[in-house]
């Protein structure tokens, strides 16, 4: 762990989970430090009774534009848009601007294995973080998955490998930030209360391959028929199209074509469903054998792991009717993928912080759909949007939402909370959302 000195004075823009650990790496290397938040103080006490150790200057509840203007460097957490306009003054001003990804990957030695796309991330890197450490041992499992990056750089431990998932608005930050092998598993509609552009935010996604060179792996979702040219060796793996070189479905077998052997894995192995995990799983699979692991150890690893919580999670059934947590799905594809792993007919609890995309692809799976129960700042632009298609019903909170579900729902029915939208209207996070969900569910 090194200090970079060209800089002193240091702005840490947005105090959560990711700004904590900034504020103790920064703190234990000297800097003199600054945090600012839109939250007010008694908003952010979990977060400074962490740090009630450590010296620095706190700019809470409101961002000063001396504290942006007067400082070297400025480190943004990945939830503070970069285009807000005290940075851009910042800017003007000639001061650096990064984000704790690419400050943190400065540091790292060990290669880096990076994954993103709009929907399967979280899935996909702790699965490929379960095989490599039965493969090599210790490794690091982080990023936007919920333990920074910079978390590894202060930590004493060295890893074999270093698995990050990696999200858009991480990715906007980058410069240097060089993954040995990338991944993209898919990209839909998503974040648009952020991007101007569907375009942009795609563009935001592919950043990830960027600074990779000719030694690197590449590894795409061949569905995506992405024409990008990119430097790194590209692999690629579909459940649509037979492919000479990567991993292709057949059927019910996951076929591996790669380095001039073939091997097949039955889809069976896994207890996960649904087509997108199915994706999920190649993905993995691939990345697994572009590092030459052996197949018993990807098997052994796929067959143990069961998912993880608030996606696609089958809670218990009262009376013959199935909940199942979704509170994950912050997008319109990933609840769409969710109905569409389902075979039983749906009642769908959505809602929550509108992101500003469409919520029409769902009407694809409108034939499952037997009602829709919304609730939070959304609801009444997904029943404008969807209403005249579907049945849906406006509640005034989650508790609500779920008893009307029960009262809709009939014997066989799957009551999926699946929101389409981020959980910040009424919740701190999914997790907390998904977690209110299960004790509803329990309490009926």
């Amino acid at each position: 762990m090194k200090r970079e000195g060209k800089f002193e004075k240091v702005l840490v823009v947005g105090l959560g989970k990711t700004g904590v650990s900034m504020v103790r790496y920064l703190t234990k290397m000297g800097f003199q430090l600054t945090v600012t938040d839109l939250k007010k103080e008694e908003e952010l006490k979990p977060q400074l009774e962490e740090l009630k150790d450590l010296k620095f200057k706190m700019s809470l509840g409101a961002h000063r534009r001396e504290d942006f203007l007067e400082t070297d460097l400025i480190i943004l957490s990945p939830g503070v848009n970069p285009k807000m306009p005290l940075l851009e003054e910042a800017r003007k001003k000639g001061i650096k601007i990064t984000g704790e990804l690419e400050f943190a990957s400065q540091f790292v030695e060990e290669p880096i294995i990076a994954i993103t796309g709009t929907n399967g991330k979280t899935t996909v890197t702790t699965l490929i973080g379960k095989i490599f450490e039965e493969a090599f041992g210790d490794v690091f499992v982080g990023g936007n998955i919920g333990n920074p990056l910079i978390e590894y750089v202060m930590g004493e431990k060295r890893a074999k490998f270093v698995i990050l998932e990696v999200s858009s608005f991480q990715l906007e930050t980058i410069e240097k930030f060089r993954p040995k092998c990338a991944l993209l598993l898919n990209v839909s509609e998503d974040h648009l209360d952020r991007y101007g552009s569907f375009s942009e935010y795609v563009n935001a996604k592919l950043r990830i391959f960027e600074n990779q060179k000719g030694e690197d792996l590449a590894v795409i979702n061949k569905d995506l028929n992405l024409l990008e040219s990119l430097n790194a060796r590209t692999f690629y793996f579909s459940s649509k199209e037979r492919l000479k070189e990567g991993v292709f479905l057949n059927g019910e077998r996951i076929v591996v074509r790669v380095k001039g052997s073939e091997i097949i894995y039955p889809r069976s192995i896994s207890p996960l469903f649904g087509e997108h995990n199915t994706e999920n799983l190649m993905a993995a699979i691939l990345v697994a054998h572009l590092f030459d692991v052996e197949s018993s150890t990807v098997e052994k690893c796929i067959a143990a792991f069961k998912g993880l919580p608030h996606r696609t999670e089958f809670l218990r059934e009262v009376k013959g009717v199935k909940f199942v947590n979704d509170s994950k799905a912050t997008n319109v594809d990933a609840t769409r993928r969710a109905i569409q792993s389902i075979k039983n007919p749906v009642v769908l609890i959505a809602g929550g912080k509108d992101k500003m995309g469409s919520y029409k692809p769902v009407l694809e799976e409108k034939e499952k759909i037997k009602a829709i129960v919304l609730f939070g700042e959304s609801s009444e632009r997904i029943k404008r949007e969807l209403g005249e298609s579907i049945d849906c019903f406006l509640e005034e909170d989650l508790e609500s939402a779920v008893k009307k579900a029960y009262e809709l729902a009939s014997y066989g029915d799957v009551i999926l909370f699946s929101p389409m939208c981020s959980s910040f209207d009424m919740f701190r996070d999914y997790v907390e959302r998904g977690n209110r969900f299960k004790e509803i569910v329990d309490s009926l």
